[in-house]
């Protein structure tokens, strides 16, 4: 399997919808309709916080999420998650994915 190329696709595929706002001196970032959120005191700590949730929501997704009603249809979310590193995610989450 390429991976590189199945990596692109779901990059293509599975908008990050992800939104970022300023809040009590510091960013929040969530994606509607996810259980994930992250906070920090500058952006870029935010979106790295929300790297690091993206990876635990797909652990949890793998372990016990999956035929969840209201998880199942991450699939794509969960491989694009688990294909790409933390640079790949944070371009992804930015709206700058290679």
């Amino acid at each position: 399997m390429d991976v590189k190329r199945l990596r692109h696709f779901l990059a293509s595929i599975v908008p990050s919808r992800a939104q970022v706002v300023p809040e009590a001196g510091g960013w929040s970032v969530f994606i509607p309709g996810l259980p994930v959120a992250a906070d920090g005191a500058s952006f870029d700590e935010a979106i790295t916080e929300m790297v690091d949730a993206l990876r635990e929501y797909a652990e949890d997704w793998q372990e016990r999420l999956l035929n969840a009603p209201n998880h199942r249809d991450n699939w794509g979310l969960v491989q694009l998650i688990s294909f790409s590193d933390d640079e790949q995610l944070r371009d992804w989450l930015v709206g700058s994915a290679r």
